[in-house]
């Protein structure tokens, strides 16, 4: 049942991807899609405190890989109990992660267009990869 978590789990993330990257592509090339998407950011800056949220997804995905690295340090005495993925996917999530915070903190919605919706699939990407280590590390333990 774990394997099979972990598979649909990575399909649907590398579709979280095609996704992105399909927002901004046809926000840069459709007039409608770019109007939709110009409209939306404006709509969410009013609305939300958008700051302070992508400051909140940062941090809560930051601790969750730290607590993730604390609980792989406390089982890795068992090494043979880990398994040989557990290493790189715990380097997977630290990367995704990144991507996140770098992506969030070096863009805005004047240089990206479809800013938003992508901090927002990368922030699911991240926590996708966060919950199947857990998972990995839970089973493992």
């Amino acid at each position: 049942m774990r394997k099979v978590f972990y598979w649909i789990s990575s399909v649907f993330q590398v579709l979280l991807l095609i996704a992105a990257y399909g927002m901004q592509f046809f926000s840069m090339k459709k007039m409608g899609m770019m109007r939709y998407v110009v409209y939306i950011n404006h709509e969410w800056e009013n609305k939300y405190p958008i700051a302070s949220l992508q400051y909140i997804a940062i941090a809560v995905l930051v601790l969750l890989v730290v607590i993730t690295y604390v609980v792989f340090i406390k089982t890795r005495k068992d090494a043979h109990a880990l398994g040989k993925m557990s290493l790189p996917m715990m380097i997977m999530q630290a990367a995704i992660t990144l991507a996140f915070v770098f992506f969030t903190l070096a863009y805005s919605p004047e240089s990206f267009r479809s800013y938003y919706f992508v901090c927002q699939i990368l922030a699911v990407i991240a926590l996708i990869q966060d919950i199947k280590v857990l998972i990995y590390l839970k089973k493992n333990v």
